[in-house]
Parts: C-alpha cells; sequence; structure tokens
C-alpha cells in the first residue's frame, strides 16, 4: 500500500481545477470551497445543476469543454473526476510529470494524494482516511466521529480562540498560560458533541470572566 504523508493545505489564492462535471466532480468542488479555495475552475462539456448555479453565482470559473492539457496551466491543485478512467489516468500522468499535486476520483494510486473524510465543526477539522484500503471504514469512522463531535464544537473552538488570544496577551507567566489553556481544552462539551458549553458566547465580558475562572483553578493546582 501507498504511504501519504498528511497535511493541511491553505488554498487560498492558489488556482484549483476539477475536470468533470458529475456528482462526483460536485463533491470535490463543494469540498474545495469548504476548504477556503477562491479560484476553483472546472472542465467540462456538460455540469450539474449546482455547478451552474456555482458558476452563475461567480463562485467557480467553468470552461464548458472537453478537457486539453493546456488547460491546467497555471494549476497548483487538480483534480481528475470524470467518468473515463483512462481521461482520469492521462490526466493524472501529465500532471504529475509538470509538478502539480493532483487526485483522480477514481484511481488514488494514480494521483499524488488522496482526499480523506472530514468532519467540519467550524475551525475543528478532523480527517480520517484508510489510503483506500477500505472506503467502507472511512464512511464508518466518519460517521461515528460525526456523532460524537457534534455541532457544539464550533461555537466552543471559537470560544477556545478568543481566550488564546486574551491570556497569551495578558497572562506572562508561561506556565500558567499553558495551564488555563489546558484546562480550558479540557470543558469539552457533553460527550455527544450537542450540549453548549458553560458561560458560551465570545464577548469580550464573558472570556474575561472564562479567564478569571481559569486563572483561579490553575494557581489552586500548583
Amino acid at each position: 500500500m501507498t504511504a501519504y504523508y498528511p497535511m493541511m493545505v491553505k488554498l487560498s489564492g492558489k488556482r484549483c481545477m476539477v475536470v468533470g462535471g458529475g456528482t462526483v466532480a460536485e463533491r470535490k468542488v463543494a469540498a474545495l470551497l469548504e476548504g477556503g479555495a477562491d479560484d476553483v475552475i472546472v472542465v467540462a462539456p456538460r455540469v450539474t445543476d449546482n455547478l451552474d448555479a456555482w458558476t452563475a453565482a461567480g463562485r467557480i470559473a467553468l470552461r464548458r469543454k472537453e478537457y486539453e492539457h493546456t488547460d491546467s496551466e497555471g494549476a497548483f491543485l487538480l483534480i481528475a473526476a470524470t467518468n473515463d478512467r483512462r481521461l482520469n489516468s492521462g490526466i493524472a500522468a501529465y500532471a504529475d510529470r509538470q509538478g502539480r499535486l493532483v487526485n483522480t476520483a477514481d484511481l488514488g494510486d494514480a494521483g499524488s494524494f488522496v482526499t480523506p473524510s472530514v468532519v467540519r465543526r467550524g475551525a475543528l477539522v478532523i480527517a480520517v482516511t484508510t489510503g483506500g484500503a477500505s472506503p467502507a471504514l472511512t464512511a464508518l469512522l466518519k460517521r461515528r466521529l460525526a456523532g460524537q463531535y457534534g455541532p457544539a464544537y464550533e461555537p466552543f473552538v471559537e470560544r477556545l480562540h478568543a481566550l488564546r488570544r486574551r491570556v497569551l496577551a495578558e497572562v506572562d507567566d508561561a506556565e500558567l498560560r499553558a495551564a488555563v489553556l489546558r484546562l480550558a481544552a479540557e470543558e469539552l462539551p457533553a460527550e455527544d458533541g450537542q450540549g453548549t458549553i458553560g458561560g458560551g458566547g465570545t464577548a469580550a465580558d464573558a472570556i474575561e470572566q472564562w479567564m478569571i475562572r481559569l486563572l483561579q483553578a490553575a494557581e489552586r493546582g500548583r
């Protein structure tokens, strides 16, 4: 089996190209947009209604034509998502020779990267993959993770971010800072991730009260 290096890629300002206009291509485009891509080009003679709508809304650009290798010039990342395996393989081989990141929707090993299944809760991103060994297991684990880390984690992470900024700016003691942030992270939502966090909100006064309480707890723990 192929070994992969896991990483998160910033796509803002990078040209991303998806070849294909069907439902698989649509899912790939949706994932790119959700991941912050702001320069997405789709190349296909026919596309789904959603891809048409995203084009009309200015979210993506559409080249309504058959793909040619010259189309990929300037692309940072390329996804081959047509229903033609030979074409996908050819796209991957060419992109690889050009040193571009490339993924094939149906031939994982033919590309230079694979896309994991993802659970997003705002800034919290949990990704899982078996590297193509068992898509069924990947799907199962994603469902379990989505249930365990529910919607309450999005505001929780927002609060942690606001608290961290405040603590870094106001607490000079490095050991105390670490203790406060550790205690904050341990105040997890309910086990199913559906509940709310005590003292909610990211308003300055709410964060200040939270920080004071955590500082007191951290001092007692010394």
